[in-house]
């Protein structure tokens, strides 16, 4: 658990409300954690399972898993589990 003292927590709310001020979508953008064209991540996931998939098909298993594990990857890190 993080805990802040008061001061840290002033600074962080001024932080914050200046950045409101000066650049609205950027902060909206970072309070709603996600991307505003999540379009690029999806086609970089869909590319790399395609791969995945034909190189698995081609027997080449090494770099097929490589792919695979780099699309799995993307998707964690977008946020997304496995539950």
């Amino acid at each position: 658990m993080l805990v802040m003292s008061e001061a840290e927590r002033r600074t962080l709310s001024e932080i914050e409300s200046r950045l409101m001020v000066e650049e609205p979508a950027l902060a909206t953008a970072l309070v709603a954690g996600k991307a505003r064209h999540p379009v690029l991540s999806h086609a970089l996931v869909a590319v790399f399972a395609g791969l995945g998939v034909l190189l698995l098909t081609l027997g080449s298993f090494g770099p097929a898993l490589a792919s695979l594990g780099f699309g799995a990857l993307l998707l964690l890190m977008k946020g997304y589990s496995w539950r």
